[in-house]
Formats: structure tokens, C-alpha cells, sequence
């Protein structure tokens, strides 16, 4: 289970690129419609930092998950909004400067709310005495470093070569699904002597908190009125995880192979939902933009 350099060092190099390629897509007034609709942004925050981790308890108990697998899946429900969401919201053209500041400020409360829900599950499910917390400076670090700065970059070359972020901006869409797929092929390597094990025993309620998450995303920004592209957004948000995190607190912090099982199959299968999501996204998004009247509030 320990992570290879693909995720050590690729990852973070590619999700850099791809972060600064979104940023020029991006201009100081996205932003500022998302502080005047934070309907989305708030809804977004409490479905995947506080909704999806009793989901993941709730299924927890109700599937009678042995204690180390119910641990990892509240764990991998808890992680915050994984970086690549933005660019799954950039291939559906979803709302991108919603999804930016979803998984900015979401780092920043999963830093609160993630030991909370391990340690409740570690408790609830009698899993030893074990502690955790997140490093919060190395968290903040690592928000700053794959998130804001290369985004404010991205912004800066678009507002001083605007030709040149044009053409960029066109090659972020086929890099990010060259990485993403590298990725997918990566982790999957990573655990290939162990697929049994843990289809037999994540496999079901992983693949339950999957579909959890996105019928939480999309039925419940319908109920609240948000558009198509707000609504996908969250959906994403929901789905992508930083299932990293995870697997390193399940083996670095609270030394147990078994309770990172569920973060890295989940880890897999969010790609997965991602890929299926995006056409979706784009084909519904684009319904609602031809419709008169209405606002256009994602990607070209």
C-alpha cells in the first residue's frame, strides 16, 4: 500500500500544470459571483465534509463492516475534496470557480472535521485506542501549493498574455484525461496482489458510499434550486476525495494496512464515476444554456 512515485511526485507535478492551465480560464469576477450565490458553495462544503461521513457511519453499521473496514470508510467519507475535482468540473464544464473554492475551503475544514469522524468511528467500532490528527501546517502547504498558487498564476498569465492562455488553456482538457488515466492504471498496479481481498471486503460498501455521494450531490442541488453547472460541480466535489490522504493517515498515523482498503479501492472507483459524470454534466449543462433565460455559469 505505500505510494509510489507516481503519486509521490507525478501527481503533484501534473495536478500543478493542470491547476495554472484552470486558472486561465478563470477571472477575478468568477469568483466574486460565487461570494454573491454562497448557496452552492455552503451546500457543497456540508454535503462533503459533514453529510457523506454519517453516510459512511451510517452504512458502516448497517452493512456490519468489520471494525478496521468500517474505520477506513468513514476515513476515505471524511478526506477532503480531492484537488482533480476541478478538472472533472472542467471537462463537464461545470462551475469552475466554485469547485476552486470548494476544495480550497474544504481543505482547510477537513483539518477539523476529518479526525473528528475517524475518531468517533474508532470509538464507535471499538478499533483500539488510536488518536489522529492531520498535520495542520503540512495540510495548509500542501492547499497553497496545488491549489491557490497555481491557480493565481494561471489567472496572472491570462490577465498579461490573454492570446497565450487561450492557446494554453485548450491543452489542459486532453493532459488532464492523459493524467488521470496514468493515474487510474497507477494505483491499480499498486494493488494488484490484493484485488480479492479487497473486493470481498470494501468492495460493496465502497461502491455504496460511490452512488451515496452522487445521488447526495445531484438530488439534493436540485432540491435547492442551484443550475445544472453549480449542481455538477458539488456532484464532483462529493465524489473526488483526496483518497491519499486517507490511505497516508491509515498507515502512517494509525498503522493498519486493512483500514486504508477502502480509501484506495475508493480511490479507484471515484475516477471512475468522475469519466461517467462528465458527459452527463456536459450534456445536461448544455440543455440548460440553450434554454432562454438562462445564465451561463461554466466552462465554454
Amino acid at each position: 500500500m505505500e505510494q509510489s512515485a507516481l503519486i509521490d511526485i507525478g501527481l503533484p507535478v501534473a495536478v500543478f500544470i493542470i491547476m495554472a492551465g484552470i486558472g486561465m480560464t478563470l477571472a477575478p469576477t468568477d469568483f466574486q459571483r460565487v461570494a454573491l450565490r454562497p448557496k452552492a458553495l455552503i451546500w457543497g462544503i456540508v454535503a462533503a465534509l459533514l453529510l457523506l461521513p454519517v453516510v459512511g457511519l451510517s452504512l458502516a453499521m448497517l452493512m456490519g463492516l468489520p471494525p478496521e473496514i468500517a474505520v477506513g470508510l468513514v476515513v476515505i467519507a471524511a478526506c477532503p475534496i480531492g484537488t482533480t475535482s476541478s478538472l472533472f468540473s472542467y471537462l463537464a464544464r461545470g462551475d469552475l470557480a466554485l469547485s476552486i473554492a470548494l476544495s480550497a475551503v474544504g481543505s482547510l475544514v477537513a483539518i477539523a472535521t476529518l479526525p473528528l469522524f475517524a475518531n468517533f468511528a474508532i470509538e464507535r467500532f471499538d478499533y483500539g485506542d488510536a488518536r489522529i490528527s492531520l498535520p495542520v501546517l503540512r495540510t495548509i502547504g500542501m492547499m497553497i501549493a496545488l491549489i491557490l498558487f497555481p491557480v493565481a498564476l494561471g489567472m496572472g498569465i491570462r490577465h498579461k498574455a490573454t492570446a497565450f492562455a487561450a492557446r494554453a488553456e485548450k491543452l489542459v482538457g486532453a493532459f488532464g484525461i492523459v493524467v488521470l488515466v496514468v493515474l487510474i492504471v497507477g494505483i491499480g498496479i499498486s494493488v494488484y496482489d490484493r484485488w480479492v481481498e479487497i473486493l470481498v471486503a470494501a468492495g460493496p460498501a465502497v461502491l455504496a458510499l460511490v452512488f451515496c455521494g452522487i445521488a447526495l450531490g445531484l438530488f439534493g442541488s436540485r432540491l435547492l434550486g442551484l443550475t445544472a453547472a453549480e449542481a455538477m460541480t458539488v456532484t464532483l466535489s462529493i465524489t473526488i476525495r483526496n483518497a491519499a490522504i486517507g490511505m497516508v493517515l491509515a498507515i502512517t498515523m494509525m498503522h493498519s494496512p486493512e483500514i486504508a482498503v477502502p480509501p484506495a479501492l475508493f480511490g479507484l472507483l471515484m475516477y471512475a464515476a468522475g469519466f461517467a459524470l462528465v458527459p452527463y454534466g456536459r450534456r445536461t449543462i448544455r440543455s440548460t444554456l440553450e434554454e432562454p433565460g438562462r445564465p451561463s455559469t461554466g466552462a465554454a
